[in-house]
């Protein structure tokens, strides 16, 4: 295994982890991310039942796709759209004052500097993962063998 490979292995492991760990805890403390929605002061009453009741679910899914692998230049592309719209979210709420909650584990913790730069450093190996996926297909599609 190169060490690119086993780079791309964590950053899969980690993310799939991750967004599987996330889901889960949003699943077991429905009314909670509801709240957490809420605090958003986003979403009409409709959009934030519509909210919690779907990202939970899609985020185990993400989870296991990214773990497994499969079409992986779409997934980790999803991915890092996702945590790129969270983490924008976060920040412009932030910045307007709002006092919300981060809603991220299923738990209360609130929007902050901290939570932020936790999130940021999420995203990062997201963004690694597509830019690999994408690259690989692309020489794929020309012809150059894998060195893997």
């Amino acid at each position: 295994m190169t060490l690119a490979k086993g780079i791309e292995w964590l950053c899969r492991l980690f993310l799939g982890g991750l967004f599987l760990v996330a889901g889960y805890a949003k699943l077991a403390n429905r009314f909670e991310f509801e709240l957490a929605i809420e605090s958003y002061q986003i979403l009409p009453v409709w959009g934030v039942i519509a909210v919690a009741r779907t990202l939970p679910w899609l985020e185990v899914a993400l989870g296991l796709l990214l773990l497994r692998g499969w079409k992986l230049h779409w997934f980790a592309t999803f991915s890092t759209a996702f945590l790129g719209f969270f983490l924008a979210t976060m920040a412009i709420t932030y910045s307007r004052g709002v006092q919300a909650t981060c809603g991220c584990f299923g738990i209360g913790e609130p929007v902050s500097p901290r939570t932020l730069l936790r999130d940021t450093l999420f995203f990062l190996p997201s963004v690694y993962l597509t830019v690999v996926a994408w690259r690989r297909l692309r020489l794929a599609h020309k012809g150059v063998p894998s060195t893997e």
